[in-house]
């Protein structure tokens, strides 16, 4: 259900995880994971109108979450900008407000990709570049990608030695007689949030191996 369920899918995202459950239970699950996360599903709106917002008044800036945390959304030029806590940025080519099956809809133009099939008719549509919709949760787990990519850069720029990241894990190439001390220093940088996210219920546990493994 959270991998579901958590930016704002419903049966087309549970189907992608499995196909046997019957389609009245799955919409019961759905409705009962919104119920029990309010939280989540007032922030998929709250981004999804300071989105269309910016669109529509380019040069003024929407914001969305807390305000010590906010991302906030601004037009200018031809890229609607999303700026994170970190001060990094996401950018959303040409930004388009067009009718949508549920009001307003926020598109775009990208690279699409295999998994795209919201591809809305534009006269700049190729091959390799295309218009598409996008909606509040969407937004969100790119917003949440990006701050969790913050982070990890947050930590690997603290140390010279690291070698490989895999999805949330570092990888340090040590001597052994410093395995342990380097293990230590990387579980509690990997705890320590930074400024910009002062608060963040961060937590890790490293391991010494001989090599890469799970």
């Amino acid at each position: 259900m959270e991998l579901a369920f958590g930016y704002q899918g419903a049966l087309g995202a549970w189907r992608k995880f499995d196909q046997t459950t019957p389609d009245k239970q799955v919409l019961e699950c759905n409705a009962g994971w919104r119920a029990a996360h309010p939280m989540i599903k007032k922030t998929w709106y709250a981004l999804q109108n300071a989105a269309i917002n910016a669109v529509k008044n380019p040069g003024e800036t929407y914001q969305a979450g807390h305000p010590n945390r906010a991302v906030k959304f601004k037009v200018s030029g031809s890229f609607l900008w999303c700026l994170l806590p970190s001060g990094r940025a996401l950018c959303y080519p040409y930004p388009k407000i067009l009718p949508g099956l549920y009001g307003d809809e926020l598109t775009y133009m990208t690279v699409p990709g295999a998994d795209t099939t919201h591809i809305i008719t534009d006269p700049h549509n190729a091959s390799r570049w295309a218009r598409v919709g996008t909606y509040g949760g969407s937004l969100m787990e790119n917003v949440i990608q990006a701050i969790c990519r913050d982070l990890l850069v947050h930590v690997m720029l603290q140390f010279d030695d690291v070698v490989l990241h895999v999805h949330d894990e570092i990888v340090r190439q040590v001597l052994l007689a410093h395995a342990e001390c380097a293990r230590d220093e990387l579980e509690q940088a990997m705890r320590s949030p930074p400024a910009w996210a002062a608060g963040f219920p961060l937590w890790a546990k490293c391991k010494i191996m001989e090599r890469y493994g799970k």
